[in-house]
């Protein structure tokens, strides 16, 4: 919907806002606003996707902000640094959203502000046997109280507890940790060498966190911040008929990505926040409010426009990246959709948006043995007890088909059922 409604070049703005008047040459400005405009990546992210990539600072986008403020010859706020969401009012989590899925990254709180994914990594090292394990945060912000009461010991193995009351900032780290135990994926350590324990940890305020990144950026500088770092965001009854006005004097801004480079990292990855954000952009857009019900309005008329209606095909929606419990659809309507982005004039973009085959994304480690797997390009979907694949199969040169396998309510080891789906789609290889 978002490449359809918006088109492959659309960008996302970040900007640096004061309220007051500001003028070159004036040194001290009254407040600093940054604004969030729903970039998905302002991040450490390699962009456009590359497999593998080794992320950089994921401070970076907010540091290059910072420089700006200090280029521009300001050396005070006399106020606070207010990071502002207000583009996609309402709450952070849509419903269908479990208490569990808010601790996490797959589950980080949606926010046209949106700094290295909503989340903060939690890395552990052993030590000697019966001290404490070095922790290590990636960004190394103060964000999160962490309690850790991780031990090392001489083991092979790591058998690590985390715990965070849902709405606060204080977490709670318990077990042990082995010297011996075998490091976790290597893209997941190659920014935390040495780390052989990681967590992703969702934060519960994100543009609040995104102030306080650029409150130190701005200190580290030499720019004096007198208040402190705050957040905004826009309540559901504060929406009138358009997105919020913002007044004021605009500093600086950041241009994001193309969004087909922003749909390619959603779609090799699984980014469930990325595509929540695309989902409510595309409201901004259409219906001049980030809603996430002016949301699903797009979203029907876009489905029906294709033919897929709950009627037709079967397909009952409610978030935009498919985490809400509630969610429905059908191998039918899928099928129908590829069928439909398969006929459109930026069919490649679309393409070159999906894993492919034991090559890269999601599907890097899958169809092992299966000869020609490279030649399948599609999207894993999965919840508890659900494995789903959908996308194209080059069967022959330049003959394609789009298809979709579900599997439903498994109770089997689930690498059973990823190789069931991997065989079942080498059957249509030649």
């Amino acid at each position: 919907m978002a490449l359809v409604r918006l088109g492959p070049n659309y960008k996302f703005q970040t900007e640096l806002r004061t309220r007051g008047a500001w003028q070159p040459g004036q040194t001290a400005i009254s407040d600093l606003q940054l604004v969030g405009g729903g970039d998905p990546n302002l991040s450490g992210r390699v962009i456009p996707y590359q497999p593998d990539s080794r992320s950089g600072n994921p401070l970076r986008a907010i540091e290059e902000l910072a420089d700006k403020v200090a280029a521009a010859g300001i050396h005070e706020v006399d106020g606070d640094v207010v990071g502002v969401s207000t583009r996609y009012p309402g709450e952070l989590y849509p419903d269908g959203w479990t208490i569990d899925d808010s601790l996490y990254s797959y589950g980080a709180p949606v926010s046209a502000l949106t700094i290295n994914d909503n989340t903060i990594s939690i890395g552990l090292r052993p030590t000697s046997p019966g001290d404490l394990a070095e922790i290590e945060l990636r960004p190394a912000l103060h964000h999160f109280l962490i309690l850790n009461e991780v031990l090392t010991d001489s083991s092979n193995a790591a058998d690590i507890h985390i715990a965070r009351t849902p709405g606060s900032n204080e977490v709670v780290l318990w077990g042990t940790l082995g010297q011996n135990t075998p490091p976790p994926d290597e893209h997941r350590v190659t920014d935390m060498p040495g780390v052989l324990w990681r967590e992703d940890l969702a934060m519960d305020d994100p543009a609040l966190f995104a102030a306080e990144a650029l409150c130190d950026a701005l200190r580290d500088r030499g720019i004096v911040v007198r208040g402190e770092a705050r957040s905004e965001y826009r309540a559901l009854s504060e929406v009138q008929t358009s997105a919020s006005a913002l007044d004021g004097t605009l500093l600086a801004v950041h241009a994001s990505a193309p969004l087909r480079e922003a749909i390619q990292v959603i779609d090799k990855v699984s980014q469930n926040l990325h595509a929540e954000i695309l989902f409510r952009e595309v409201a901004v857009v259409t219906r001049g409010m980030g809603t996430i019900q002016a949301a699903r309005e797009e979203r029907q008329a876009f489905l029906g426009e294709i033919g897929i209606t709950p009627d037709s095909t079967g397909v009952a929606l409610d978030d935009g990246s498919g985490l809400a419990r509630q969610d429905l659809t059908t191998p039918e309507s899928t099928v129908a959709l590829l069928r439909y982005m398969w006929q459109r004039p930026d069919r490649e973009t679309w393409l070159q948006s999906l894993p492919i085959g034991g090559v890269d994304g999601t599907l890097e480690h899958r169809f092992q043995g299966i000869s020609g797997a490279d030649h399948i390009h599609a999207k894993t979907g999965s919840l508890s007890h659900v494995h789903t694949l959908s996308g194209y199969i080059e069967t022959e040169p330049q003959k394609w088909l789009a298809f979709s396998v579900m599997v439903n309510a498994t109770v089997g080891h689930s690498a059973d059922v990823l190789e069931f789906i991997d065989r079942l789609c080498g059957l249509f290889l030649r």
